[in-house]
């Protein structure tokens, strides 16, 4: 709809854009982190949160003239304002939930898994309905909404740390490093799946069934939102079941599973029920690994650095993680097809699983 509105006859054009965005949008919580350890992190979601929603309305602009460049502008300036979420969102649940913070990171998971799976269905349905720009206005309103509310009711009682947390101060923590590494391991899988899991559903497991690549299509759409249905409550399933055992446990079961749920749709001699295993064990495993990291990052270094860790954190997924959708990508044009680049996937899982062993094993009163 976007492509046809805007004169795009490829994707070169409107996927280079898409990419400058993503990029910006991790290496922002670089800055995003520290920010809210300086002046606290009320005020930077507060901050996030308006002036993403505000970028929205450069969209209306875009959809007026037609503009790839100004649509550009649009997205770029809402990866800027929202790159500062996660790092800060974490950095603050880390310090505002004691006794619980493996759940509370939990629960804010299932909002956020709960909008990756709701929001294209709802944005289509807006687009379709008054025009594509005000699927992109109607949720930048609701963040601004949402932004004033926010500071009422946690800006008075935040806990600013004196000094704030800088990068070069995070990276000194020792301990860290172990967990740093794991996280790069986790994005270098997840990104690749994240790409490749419907294409490879669709091109290779599908095929033999009957089936048009219409429908193979359709289906392959399908099990990747089912993927995220099951990560809804496996994100607070996770984060209970790590305060009650510990994070170190957690990880090292989602770990297994993930290894578990690629060896299945590689090798399961029934193609649809290697599919259903994927989708039930990735689905748990990876979604309920991800309170237990971020509480388990928390207790590991001091609270005036934990913006600045949580935006490194951030980075090294969504950065490092997205080099190895290009080099799936030219595994699977080179060396034997999206099977070929499952079994590399399948590799930086494994490495995840052993480095899970070696993780520190801390807990809140620790």
């Amino acid at each position: 709809m976007i492509m046809a509105s805007l004169g795009l006859k490829t994707n070169t054009e409107i996927g280079i854009v898409s990419t400058i965005a993503s990029f910006i949008y991790g290496a922002g919580a670089l800055v995003g982190g520290p920010l809210g350890d300086k002046i606290g992190e009320a005020k930077t979601i507060t901050i996030c949160l308006t002036l993403s929603g505000l970028s929205t309305f450069i969209m209306l602009a875009a959809g007026f003239t037609t503009s790839i460049f100004i649509y550009a502008l649009a997205l770029t300036s809402m990866a800027v304002w929202a790159s500062f979420y996660h790092a800060t969102a974490n950095s603050l649940i880390s310090k505002s939930f004691k006794g619980r913070v493996s759940e509370a990171m939990g629960l804010h998971g299932v909002g956020g898994t709960l909008g990756t799976v709701l929001t294209p269905t709802v944005a289509w349905f807006i687009g379709a309905t008054f025009g594509w720009p005000w699927a992109f206005v109607t949720f930048g309103i609701l963040c601004v909404l949402l932004a004033s509310f926010f500071l009422k009711n946690f800006g008075k009682s935040e806990n600013r740390s004196v000094s704030g947390g800088k990068i070069i101060d995070a990276l000194k923590i020792r301990e860290l490093w172990i967990l740093l590494i794991f996280n790069v391991a986790i994005g270098l899988f997840m990104k690749g799946v994240e790409l490749y899991f419907p294409r490879y559903v669709q091109e290779n497991k599908l095929i033999g069934l009957g089936l048009t690549e219409d429908e193979r299509g359709m289906w392959a759409s399908i099990a990747f939102t089912l993927v995220l249905a099951v990560g809804v409550p496996a994100q607070w399933i996770g984060g209970k079941t790590a305060d009650k055992f510990g994070s170190k446990k957690v990880l090292i079961a989602t770990s297994t599973g993930v290894c578990l749920s690629l060896l299945s749709i590689l090798f399961f001699p029934f193609p649809i029920v290697g599919i259903a295993l994927f989708i039930i064990l990735y689905g748990l495993s990876f979604y309920a690994h991800q309170p237990a990291l971020n509480a388990l990052t928390g207790f590991c270094c001091p609270q005036n650095q934990r913006g600045a860790v949580y935006g490194i954190f951030f980075f090294t997924s969504f950065g490092i993680g997205s080099l190895s959708q290009s080099i799936a990508g030219y595994i699977a044009d080179n060396f034997g097809g999206y099977d070929a680049a499952f079994y590399m996937l399948t590799i930086f899982a494994l490495a995840a699983l052993l480095l899970s062993l070696k993780l520190p094993k801390r807990r809140e009163s620790e």
